[in-house]
């Protein structure tokens, strides 16, 4: 697999067992001819593993981790595997963007979008990112996070280490499975009540999936802006996965409750997706103030349409936040 990690076009290498191998280029699979043997496939996964202080076995069949350049890893082995095949899965770290700016050059944003989020970063809005695995949202992400003013504190909390920004006040956590050692598990949940005791005044989830979802609501509620992550195949629908999540956390969790807490603490969705063309933004929404129990009342600022990303009109209900850090719309 070496001259596929050191290859600089390839951003994902995904290996089945000893059956078949793909990489993924610019957002588009291929199937290469290289084939690995299971025991090939075993001391590859060895060898990721080693220095990362995560173990594949028996009892722990799926592991996550970050390699030394950056590039995130995910194996998954027996019993969880048919026929005790292990599956390799490497997301290279490649700094296709760091800037908004980066993104309007590459063409998955437009400069006015982009204005829109460089101002909303700047007057500590919240933002969930959206989008489908590999639609570029942790890209995007580290692109808002070098908006961040240099006086802000920011804290981030992530199951593996993926973000990437250059911030003189950062502090990075991430999750731990049972170490070698036998340590304890430190959970998203964990990270995200760790996080708001450091006095953070931005918030960052590398990925929201589960009940640290009511947690991280509950952050933002207590003042500090966000920016988090989220699959899902809308912006409509990334609100609604958070309602969903939020009720794993406990029983007699209130969906009206968590509603009106999400609509109140979330400024802005944005969508991204991924298609033949490569990826980029496909919607930015405004989430309103919530004013009924069973739906979230979001205003569309962009959408795609005609093959491109265009403004609708709209602007966010607190305009005024944005015009005071410099957002200025067309007339």
């Amino acid at each position: 697999l070496q001259p596929l990690i050191d290859d600089a076009s390839v951003e994902e290498i995904i290996v089945l067992g000893g059956q078949r191998t793909f990489v993924v280029r610019e957002g588009r699979k291929q199937l290469i001819t290289e084939v690995a043997d299971i025991e090939t496939v075993r001391r590859i996964a060895e060898q990721l593993l080693a220095g990362t202080g995560r173990r594949l076995d028996l009892a722990n069949p799926i592991v996550s981790a970050q390699l030394t350049d950056g590039s995130r890893v995910h194996i998954t082995g027996p019993p969880v595997t048919h026929e005790d095949r292990l599956n390799i899965q490497i997301r290279k770290f490649v700094l296709a963007a760091d800037r908004l700016s980066s993104l309007v050059d590459r063409g998955s944003l437009t400069p006015l979008a982009a204005d829109l989020l460089g101002a909303a970063v700047r007057a500590d809005k919240t933002i969930l990112v959206a989008g489908a695995p590999g639609a570029g949202k942790t890209t995007l992400v580290n692109c808002l996070l070098n908006e961040v003013p240099a006086d802000r504190r920011v804290v981030t909390a992530e199951e593996v280490f993926e973000i990437q920004a250059n911030l003189p006040d950062m502090t990075q956590m991430q999750t731990r499975e049972v170490g070698l050692d036998g340590g304890g598990v430190i959970t998203l949940r964990d990270l995200v009540r760790e996080a708001l005791r450091q006095r953070p005044d931005r918030i960052v989830i590398g990925e929201v999936r589960g009940p640290e979802a009511l947690d991280m609501l509950m952050a933002l509620n207590a003042g500090c802006s966000g920016l988090a992550t989220v699959h899902a195949n809308s912006s409509r629908d990334a609100l609604e996965k958070l309602v969903s999540y939020s009720v794993l956390a406990g029983e007699n969790i209130s969906i009206p409750f968590v509603r009106s807490t999400a609509s109140s603490v979330i400024d802005l969705v944005v969508h991204l997706k991924r298609s033949d063309q490569g990826r980029r933004v496909d919607e930015i929404v405004s989430v309103n103030p919530q004013m009924d129990d069973r739906l979230f009342t979001v205003q569309t600022l962009f959408e795609h349409s005609q093959g491109a990303l265009r403004w609708t009109g709209m602007r966010p209900t607190d305009g005024d936040d944005y015009r005071a850090v410099g957002m200025r719309w067309p007339q």
